[in-house]
């Protein structure tokens, strides 16, 4: 077996052996996480249409084995190519994602409840952050929560990768979620996205200031306190006083 890496990141590395890719996790990753992973993969493969591979566990060696996707990134393809219509292309697989309901997926807006409560953020956020969510009804919507240009792969067609955080939940708040990423790093498409998003899915303004609040708060428990200053302004420019 000759393994090549072709990616690392904080929980594991990827490895490439003819053809095949290996997820190869860390001792200290627990193996339910790894096995929640794969649960939550084969769910969006066997139940959608979605360009979406297939995982197989191997619990001895702590690995995921999936197809090889030999393509590039569409953050690349919109950098490196000065590919112009990677924008649409990303709201159309967004919104088909949208066309599926009822997975056996976890209740975004429980999920989000419990992080609000189990996790050091200000009393002020954690009351906004409650208070906006529980007023944004839930939806059996399929969300991918992380969907981002990186999070798509295109080889002649699109793989969406990375499902890991894939909920059930009103549609508003995994476009919010995409938004508050588009900010952090792709500040001049942000706003164009968000105005497109609106208009498709109809969105009233209110409710979508109220999702972006809540995404952008959670977002703060998961990434490096350098990053925060960026979440901050975005919770002032869109908080509701």
């Amino acid at each position: 077996m000759n393994r090549e890496v072709i990616g690392k990141g904080k929980t594991a590395k990827v490895y490439l052996d003819n053809g095949i890719a290996y997820k190869v996790f860390r001792d200290a990753h627990p193996m339910n996480w790894i096995e929640y992973e794969v649960q939550i993969q084969n769910e969006i493969f066997e139940h959608t249409s979605l360009p979406v591979l297939p995982y197989k566990l191997n619990p001895l060696k702590r690995e995921i084995e999936m197809p090889y996707v030999q393509g590039i990134e569409l953050t690349k393809r919109i950098r490196n190519e000065k590919y112009k219509e990677g924008l649409e292309d990303f709201i159309r697989l967004q919104l088909d994602i949208y066309s599926y309901k009822n997975l056996n997926l976890p209740n975004a807006h429980q999920v989000f409840i419990q992080h609000f409560e189990n996790h050091k953020i200000s009393s002020d956020y954690k009351s906004i952050g409650l208070k906006y969510l529980s007023e944004i009804p839930f939806q059996p919507v399929l969300c991918h929560f992380d969907l981002h240009f990186s999070n798509i792969l295109y080889d002649g067609n699109y793989t969406i990768i990375d499902w890991v955080n894939a909920k059930l939940a009103n549609p508003i708040l995994d476009v919010a979620r995409s938004f508050v990423i588009l900010r952090q790093y792709a500040f001049r498409l942000s706003s164009k996205y968000l105005k497109i998003m609106m208009r498709k899915m109809q969105f009233s303004e209110v409710e979508m200031k109220k999702a972006i609040v809540v995404m952008a708060i959670l977002r703060i428990i998961e990434i490096e306190q350098s990053e925060i200053h960026v979440l901050h302004k975005i919770i002032e420019e869109f908080h509701i006083s």
